[in-house]
C-alpha cells in the first residue's frame, strides 16, 4: 500500500513538472512558429516586389517568371504556417494574427485557396509576357491585402 502511495505521489509530481516544461517548449515552439512565419511571409513579399518591378518596368520578365512561379509554390504553404496556438504578435512587435484564423478557419483556407488561383493567373500572365495581361491580374491580387486586411492586425 505504502508503494502505491509513493508511485502515485512521484507520478503525480512528475506530470506537475512535465507540465511547467511543456508550457516553456509550448511557448518557445509557438515563438519559433511565429518567426518562421514572419520569414515566410518574408519570402513572399520578396517575390511580390519582383514582380511588382517588371509591372512597373524595372524589371526583366525572366525575373519576374522565377517570382511568380515561387509565388505559386509558397501561396498553397500558407495555412500550415498558422498552427492553432500560434497567435501573437510578429518577433518585431508591429503586427500580430488576427483570433479569425482560427475562429472562421473556412474563411481563411478559402482565402488562400482564392489567392493560390490568382497568383496562378499572374504566372500564366507573366509567362505570355504580356504587360498588359499582367497588369490586370496584378491588380486582381491586391498584393497580400485580401487576407492581411482580415486576419493581421497592425499592433504599431
Amino acid at each position: 500500500m505504502r508503494s502505491s502511495a509513493i508511485t502515485l505521489a512521484l507520478g503525480a509530481a512528475v506530470l506537475v513538472l512535465g507540465s511547467f516544461c511543456c508550457g516553456a517548449v509550448l511557448a518557445q515552439d509557438k515563438d519559433k512558429v511565429i518567426a518562421e512565419r514572419q520569414d515566410f511571409m518574408k519570402q513572399q513579399i520578396r517575390q511580390w516586389i519582383i514582380v511588382r518591378n517588371y509591372v512597373q518596368g524595372n524589371a526583366e520578365q525572366p525575373a519576374a517568371v522565377a517570382a511568380a512561379d515561387a509565388l505559386v509554390k509558397l501561396v498553397p504553404m500558407i495555412e500550415k504556417h498558422f498552427p492553432p496556438g500560434t497567435a501573437g504578435p510578429t518577433p518585431d512587435g508591429k503586427w500580430a494574427t488576427k483570433p479569425e484564423v482560427w475562429s472562421e478557419h473556412d474563411k481563411f483556407v478559402a482565402a488562400e485557396k482564392k489567392v493560390a488561383e490568382q497568383v496562378a493567373a499572374l504566372d500564366a500572365a507573366v509567362k505570355s509576357g504580356d504587360k498588359a495581361k499582367v497588369e490586370v491580374a496584378f491588380k486582381d491580387l491586391d498584393a497580400c491585402n485580401a487576407c492581411h486586411n482580415t486576419f493581421r492586425a497592425k499592433l504599431q
